[in-house]
C-alpha cells in the first residue's frame, strides 16, 4: 500500500496570488482582503480605491455582482463566506462624490489611432474605459437610447438604482470617450464602415438581447410576452398591461425580476392584506422551465426568471405565478433571491414544465402544464423527464417566458470574415479574444453566451489589452506586487466566532415602484463583518537558515496547519529536487542520508486562519508575518 505524500511548492509570485482566494477568483482581480479591512478600520476613502482601482464600475458590483470571491472565500469552510459585495457597497455609499470621475490611475499620452466599440454594457464600457485610460480615441455604439446595456434595459430599478448607472457612466464618458446612442450595426452601419472611417481596431460586446422562444402550442396567443421584453420595455418606461394573474415561466434572475416588477404597477403590496399574502403563499408549489444546457446559462437564466416575477407584482400583477422544471432545492438562483420573492407574494410552482399554452378568441387564458419527474440524466446532464397523465391547468391573463437569451448576429455579413459557433456566438480566441477577423474583437456575452456582470467587465478589460497589443505591435502586462513585514500583527479578538452580518432590507409593505430593496450595511455592521476576514494576504514567511526544526509552531498552532514530517514523507518531483540543490547544494537522495536534514516543516495554507501564534512563539524569528498585495495594470 502506498503511503501519503505530502507535495511541495516553492511560494513564488503565483503561489502568493493563489493564496488570496478571494482576489484569485474575481475575474479582475479586485483585492477584496484589502477593501474589507480597510473598511474595518474606518478608512472608507482608501477602501474605495481598493476597489475601484480594477472595476469601472464598482458601485453596480457592490448592488448586483454575482460575487465569486465569496463563494472562494476560506472563511465559508469555517461558518459562512465574509460579506464581501455587501462591503463593496459600503466602500461606495461613504465615497466622497464631489472628487469626480475617479483619478486613482494616470493617463497616457494620447494617441491618433481610433478605436470602435459596438455595444455600450459593461463589456463594452470596461474596454472603452480602459482604452481610453491607455491613450486612444474611443467611439462607442450603442443601438438603444441609453448607455450600459442590460444594467439599465434588463435590471429592475429596485435592484439597481438608475442614479447608480448613469454615476459609472459618467465616469467612463468624462475620460473623453465618445457615446452614440440609437446607433445600431446594420444597413446604415457596418464593420466595413467604420474601417472606411479609420478606426484601427474594433471591440464587439452587443450581449444576449434577444429572448429564446417557447416552442410550443399557443406560444403566439395574445398575452404571451417575452421575458427580456418585457424588461425592457419596463425599463424603458413604456407601458405593459399584464392583468390581475400573471405566470412567468422560468426559474431564473430574469423571471424573478420580471414577476416582482409587475406587482409594483397599479396594484401595491401594501394593499394586500396578511389573509391574502398568506393565500397567496398557501398556493405555493414547486417549478421550473430551463431550456438551456450550460450550467452556467441556466444559473444566468435562474436569476432572470426571478426578476421577471419580482417585476411582475411590482407593476400591478395581483397574483403571480412562477412555473419552472426544478425543485427549489435544484434551482441555480442565489437563495436569499428565491426568498425575497416567495417573502413579496410570489407563488412557485416547482417541479412542473409548460406543455401547451391554452386561450380564447387568439387571448391567451392560462397553461397546461406536465410534472417533472427528473430534470438531469444520471450525467448530470439536462434532460427533463414528464409523467403522463399529470397535466393541470393554471389559469392566466398573461404568460411572460423567461428562458433563456440569445444573441443578434444579424448585422453581420459573409464578407467580415468572423467565424460563427454552432451555439450562434461569435468565434474569439479566449487568451485575446480575437475574432477570425484581423482588428476585430469580440466579448461579453455575444462571445461566451450569458454570464455575470463582473466576467463582461473582465472581457472588457481583456480586449483593452489585446487592442493595445495589436496596436502597438507589442505585447506588455504590468502586474505590480510587494511583501511587507507586518510588526505585532494581530487579528481582532474573537473574530473567529463572529457571525455573517444579514443585510438589511426594506419592509414588504414598502417595496413599490422602484424603491431599492437591499438598504446596505450600518457602519456598525460592516465593521464587525470586515473584522470576520481572515486576512489571507497575510503570509506566515519562513527564513530556513533560522529554523531549527524545534517544533514550537507544531505545538501552538490552534488549528493545526503545521507538521514535522520525515524526508521520505514528501513526494520527489523536479520542483523538490532544485529546491534541494539550491538550498543544501546536495541531491535530494544525499538530503535523506544526511544527519540533522531528514526532516521539514509543511504548512497546509487552507487551515491557517492568520492568528500570528507561530510567529511569537518561534524563538530564533524564523517565522515573520507578511503582507502581500498585487494588481493586474492595464
Amino acid at each position: 500500500m502506498n503511503e501519503k505524500k505530502y507535495k511541495v511548492e516553492i511560494p513564488d509570485l503565483e503561489y502568493y496570488q493563489r493564496v488570496i482566494n478571494c482576489q484569485y477568483a474575481c475575474p479582475v482581480k479586485t483585492a477584496a482582503g484589502s477593501y474589507v479591512t480597510a473598511i474595518t478600520d474606518r478608512e472608507y476613502e482608501k477602501a474605495y480605491d481598493f476597489a475601484r482601482m480594477p472595476n469601472p464600475f464598482v458601485y453596480v458590483c457592490g448592488r448586483i455582482c454575482d460575487h465569486p470571491c465569496e463563494t472562494a472565500c476560506r472563511r465559508g469552510a469555517i461558518d459562512e463566506p465574509i460579506a464581501i459585495c455587501a462591503l463593496k457597497r459600503t466602500a461606495t455609499d461613504h465615497h466622497n462624490l464631489s472628487l469626480g470621475h475617479w483619478l486613482g490611475l494616470p493617463l497616457e499620452k494620447k494617441r491618433e489611432e481610433k478605436v470602435a466599440v459596438i455595444g455600450a454594457g459593461p463589456a463594452g464600457l470596461s474596454a472603452a474605459n480602459d482604452l481610453a485610460r491607455l491613450g486612444y480615441q474611443v467611439t462607442v455604439f450603442e443601438a438603444s437610447p441609453v448607455a450600459s446595456g442590460m444594467l439599465y434595459l434588463g435590471l429592475p430599478g429596485y435592484r439597481l438604482p438608475r442614479d447608480i448607472i448613469k454615476l459609472e457612466v459618467d465616469s467612463i464618458l468624462n475620460l473623453g470617450v465618445e457615446l452614440k446612442t440609437n446607433t445600431p450595426l446594420g444597413e446604415g452601419l457596418n464593420l466595413e464602415d467604420l474601417k472606411r472611417q479609420k478606426y484601427k481596431a474594433i471591440f464587439i460586446a452587443t450581449g444576449c438581447t434577444k429572448s429564446r422562444d417557447l416552442n410550443i402550442e399557443g406560444a403566439n396567443l395574445d398575452g404571451v410576452l417575452k421575458g427580456v421584453d418585457f424588461l425592457l420595455n419596463i425599463n424603458l418606461g413604456y407601458r405593459v398591461e399584464l392583468g390581475k394573474r400573471v405566470i412567468v415561466i422560468g426559474g431564473g434572475n430574469v423571471a424573478m425580476d420580471v414577476a416582482r416588477s409587475a406587482i409594483r404597477k397599479g396594484t401595491e403590496l401594501e394593499s394586500l392584506s396578511p389573509e391574502e399574502m398568506k393565500d397567496a403563499l398557501e398556493k405555493a408549489r414547486k417549478a421550473l422551465q430551463q431550456l438551456v444546457e450550460s450550467e452556467e446559462e441556466r444559473e444566468k437564466e435562474m436569476h432572470i426568471a426571478m426578476d421577471v416575477a419580482r417585476l411582475a407584482l411590482r407593476k400591478g400583477a395581483k397574483d403571480v405565478h412562477l412555473v419552472c422544471l426544478e425543485s427549489r432545492e435544484e434551482m441555480p438562483a442565489h437563495a436569499w433571491e428565491t426568498e425575497e420573492a416567495f417573502a413579496e407574494g410570489i407563488v412557485f410552482h416547482n417541479r412542473l414544465g409548460p406543455k401547451r399554452i391554452l386561450g380564447r378568441d387568439g387571448k391567451v387564458t392560462g397553461i397546461e402544464t406536465i410534472r417533472c419527474s427528473s430534470v438531469f440524466d444520471s450525467e448530470h446532464r439536462f434532460n427533463p423527464t414528464f409523467i403522463k397523465g399529470t397535466e393541470e391547468f393554471i389559469e392566466a391573463d398573461s404568460i411572460i417566458l423567461a428562458i433563456g437569451q440569445a444573441a443578434d448576429i444579424s448585422f453581420f455579413k459573409k464578407e467580415d470574415g468572423i467565424s460563427i459557433t454552432r451555439q450562434g456566438l461569435i468565434e474569439v480566441n479566449p487568451d485575446t479574444l480575437a475574432t477570425t477577423a484581423d482588428g476585430i474583437y469580440a466579448g461579453g456575452d455575444i462571445a461566451f453566451g450569458p454570464r455575470n456582470v463582473i466576467a463582461a467587465i473582465a472581457d472588457g478589460q481583456k480586449a483593452a489589452r489585446s487592442i493595445d497589443s495589436y496596436l502597438r505591435g507589442e505585447s506588455k502586462k504590468r502586474i505590480r506586487a510587494r511583501m511587507a513585514v507586518i510588526k505585532d500583527h494581530k487579528m481582532h479578538e474573537g473574530y473567529e466566532r463572529i457571525k455573517r452580518q444579514k443585510m438589511p432590507t426594506l419592509p414588504l409593505n414598502r417595496r413599490i415602484g422602484i424603491a431599492e430593496v437591499e438598504l446596505g450595511f450600518s457602519d456598525e455592521q460592516a465593521i464587525e463583518e470586515g473584522k470576520r476576514c481572515l486576512r489571507c494576504n497575510i503570509n506566515t514567511v519562513f527564513n530556513g537558515n533560522k529554523c531549527i526544526l524545534c517544533g514550537g509552531c507544531v505545538d501552538i498552532c490552534p488549528e493545526y496547519c503545521y507538521r514535522m514530517a520525515k524526508i521520505e514523507e514528501l513526494e520527489e518531483n523536479e520542483v523538490l529536487e532544485k529546491l534541494v540543490e539550491a538550498r543544501y547544494g546536495i541531491s535530494f537522495e544525499k538530503l535523506k542520508s544526511e544527519s540533522g536534514l531528514n526532516r521539514a516543516m509543511i504548512k497546509d495554507e487552507e487551515k491557517c486562519i492568520r492568528c500570528g501564534l507561530c510567529a511569537e512563539r518561534c524563538p530564533t524569528g524564523a517565522i515573520t508575518m507578511e503582507l502581500f498585495e498585487y494588481s493586474e495594470r492595464i
